[in-house]
């Protein structure tokens, strides 16, 4: 285009430079983008775990109700029950028992020690105290990529749960 005899417009060789540096930044962008979204899933799950494990244990204080979470046998979810009194059997993964929740997640959970933790129940009493087995009381979510995320596993202790990050085969408290 002409305006006052001067050429306005880009050339062809300032638009392929100009693509070509877009397409080096997305080359350097996206790969650290899909680890950062890693990283949030790693800490939303671990997050959504220990919030499900601090509603069970209160919901047991305030309905003076056993409850107890339930992990799926593939150790990728979880089921979040209510007991009708303290006597119902509670040994067993499908007790005839109201299901408050069921979730099913994307990273595998597992024991510190890199056990399974498929089927492990952990039982809250009315009292909102624990009674879940030591080798139970960490779990991690086990992120395959190594994303560095702040926290990705939770203590589950007799009167409170923490949340930390794996660090020499313990979970460091945050």
């Amino acid at each position: 285009m002409n305006v006052r005899g001067r050429v306005t417009g880009f050339t062809l060789i300032e638009l392929i430079v100009v693509i070509a540096l877009i397409g080096i930044i997305l080359a350097i962008a996206v790969p650290n983008f899909s680890q950062w979204m890693r990283k949030v899933q790693v800490e939303r799950q671990t997050r959504e775990l220990m919030a499900d494990l601090n509603t069970a244990r209160t919901e047991s204080i305030y309905r003076k109700l056993p409850h107890a979470l339930i992990m799926n046998p593939d150790a990728r979810g979880y089921i979040l029950r209510r007991y009708s009194s303290e006597n119902e059997n509670r040994t067993s993964a499908t007790p005839a028992s109201e299901v408050i929740a069921t979730k099913n997640v994307q990273y595998l959970f597992q024991k510190a020690s890199g056990g399974s933790i498929a089927d492990a129940i952990m039982q809250f009493g009315i009292t909102g105290y624990t009674s879940t087995p030591a080798d139970n009381n960490t779990i991690q979510v086990v992120d395959p990529s190594n994303s560095g995320a702040a926290f990705n596993c939770v203590v589950v202790s007799t009167s409170r749960i923490n949340i930390g990050q794996m660090a020499g085969g313990a979970c460091v408290q945050n």
